[in-house]
């Protein structure tokens, strides 16, 4: 081999400049493959929830302990929904409202509003 691609060494390390080469090919490599691990990642993470927001109030006025509440869940695009449960007459009525670009094609209570405002503002 000629003698100016030798590199003086320590212990385990590149001695040559084809070795450096092959090295920094390598890393390449794991570079573009760790990218392409990202760039899916950040694709997958726009499907979950990413903002959200939870009220808990009384749909009562004579019922007390905030036994109601509405959540709402909304990913990247704000798109989710409002899960709300009731509290009325020692019964729980629980509905759900699907969420597109952060408007319900449902009338929506104050609560539920509120708690949909306080999500898209996340």
């Amino acid at each position: 081999m000629i003698s100016f691609l030798k590199i003086k060494k320590s212990k385990n390390k590149i001695t040559t400049l084809i070795e450096a080469v092959q090295q920094i090919e390598k890393l390449e490599q794991e570079l573009n493959l760790l990218a392409e691990r990202v760039k899916n990642l950040e694709t997958e993470t726009n499907l979950y929830f990413q903002k959200f927001y939870l009220i808990r109030y009384n749909s009562v006025e004579t019922m007390g302990g905030d036994q109601s509440f509405s959540l709402a869940l909304l990913d990247k695009e704000d798109d989710g929904f409002i899960l709300s449960s009731l509290f009325i007459d020692e019964r729980a009525r629980v509905f759900i409202k699907p969420i597109k670009k952060g408007v319900s094609q449902y009338q929506l209570s104050d609560e539920e509003q509120q708690a949909l405002k306080k999500a898209l503002a996340k």
